[in-house]
């Protein structure tokens, strides 16, 4: 009796393996089955969850294929699908690698700022009624002149921690350098996230008054209390500190997914308008997916003390240059090139930026209007300058510009 008994013993590894191998069989089933569908149905979402656990999603599923996900972004429902680019180990917050699948919107997501532009000055201490001017320490645009100042007058105190930021009459975003001077603004604010302003001042050519210092592009800040001119009109460049970050990674409401990441900063004209992306799912979605380790290149200009690039753990994010198969500015720092935009854009090397790389194959189009193409954000910095990133331009081509216009965004995250 012994014997017989002692046959059909089984070890915990081989029970592990077989264990593993009927879920990779169930789910090859499930997909025939679905086969003329053209999408894994979400119905499946725990099973998937399981094969890519046990490392075995490479060979159940294919780059390409869709999952289908509710989504509801504040007004209405939808089903989106969600394509499996890539398959990798990744490591999570907490140090440990896993097997993980990637998945990314297959539409354009809402449109959201990368980065709200920043205040060019902090008052450290209060700022009262009276006439203050700034000098410019670098050409940069058309408007913009090297050792040129601008005077402004204050009617209302600024009182200490209150800030100043560059705009035009009806917007704070789109003056410098971009409008002739006298198209020029000053919005002053009682603190970082005070939603109306004190009040909008003009500017005069000229030295008036107390000087505030000398705002440069070319140097992280400028002199005591002012700001780097590129992110005082561009918004800020760092992933990091981002504004699409936050929203992305938030299931609060519309105006409180956001909070100030620097001294500077100010938020997004959508933050009241816009509710955290991650509201918009199922929690059976939200449980299977986790934060892991995102490396993004810093600009040259004022993050080069920080270094080339920085780490975030990130439950969404947006694709790098190199993961969309783009080239990239520093090659081999924000993630291999996904397989799957290898085999849409169908070249053997990496598609260029700029108008000579254009390529149809790259065009996002809306989840709210499937024939609308969109512009649609990426995450890497421009690391020329403070407030420039890079997007996919809705002709297929990649460019960069200013932080502070609202893109769609075409968001990734990975199920582990």
């Amino acid at each position: 009796m012994s014997n017989y008994v002692d046959k059909f013993l089984m070890t915990e590894e081989a029970g592990r393996q077989i264990a593993s191998a009927i879920d990779r069989q169930n789910m090859l089933l499930t997909r025939m089955i679905n086969a003329q569908e053209g999408a894994t149905p979400v119905t499946t979402l725990q099973e998937i969850h399981r094969i890519v656990q046990a490392g075995e999603a490479h060979g159940v599923l294919s780059i390409g294929d869709q999952i289908l996900l509710n989504y509801n972004d504040g007004t209405e429902s939808y089903v989106l699908p969600w394509d499996i680019v890539h398959f990798g180990d990744v490591e999570l917050a907490d140090g440990e690698t896993v097997p993980g699948m990637f998945l990314q919107s297959h539409y354009a997501m809402e449109a959201c700022a990368f980065d709200g532009n920043e205040a060019f000055y902090v008052a450290e201490e209060a700022l009262p009624v009276g006439s203050y001017y700034f000098t410019f320490g670098d050409d940069w645009g058309t408007n913009v002149k090297k050792n040129e100042s601008y005077a402004f007058a204050l009617t209302k105190q600024v009182p200490a921690g209150g800030m100043l930021m560059f705009g035009k009459a009806s917007s704070t975003i789109g003056a410098l350098p971009d409008t002739a001077p006298k198209d020029w603004r000053v919005w002053s604010f009682d603190s970082q996230t005070a939603k109306e302003p004190l009040e909008i001042v003009s500017l005069a050519s000229g030295t008036a008054g107390t000087n505030l210092g000398t705002i440069s592009a070319a140097t992280k800040y400028g002199t005591k209390g002012l700001n780097q001119l590129h992110r005082s009109s561009y918004g800020y460049n760092r992933w990091s500190q981002s504004a699409i970050r936050q929203r992305l990674n938030s299931a609060a409401a519309a105006g409180e997914w956001w909070t100030p990441q620097n001294t500077f900063d100010r938020m997004p004209d959508q933050l009241t308008s816009l509710r955290g992306f991650m509201a918009g799912f199922d929690e059976e979605f939200l449980n299977i997916i986790k934060p892991v380790k995102v490396r993004t290149v810093l600009n040259t200009v004022t993050d080069s003390e920080i270094g080339e690039y920085e780490d975030t753990y990130d439950t969404f994010f947006l694709a790098s240059l190199e993961q969309e198969y783009i080239v990239p500015q520093l090659a081999g720092v924000e993630g291999e090139a996904w397989e799957y935009w290898k085999q849409r854009l169908g070249t053997a090397s990496p598609q260029t930026t700029g108008a000579s790389g254009t390529n149809a194959a790259h065009i996002r189009y809306s989840y709210n209007a499937k024939s609308s193409a969109q512009y649609c954000r990426l995450r890497s910095a421009a690391r020329g300058g403070g407030g420039y990133a890079w997007y996919v331009y809705s002709t297929g081509s990649a460019y960069n510009h200013s932080g502070t216009y609202a893109y769609r965004c075409a968001p990734a995250c990975v199920i582990c």
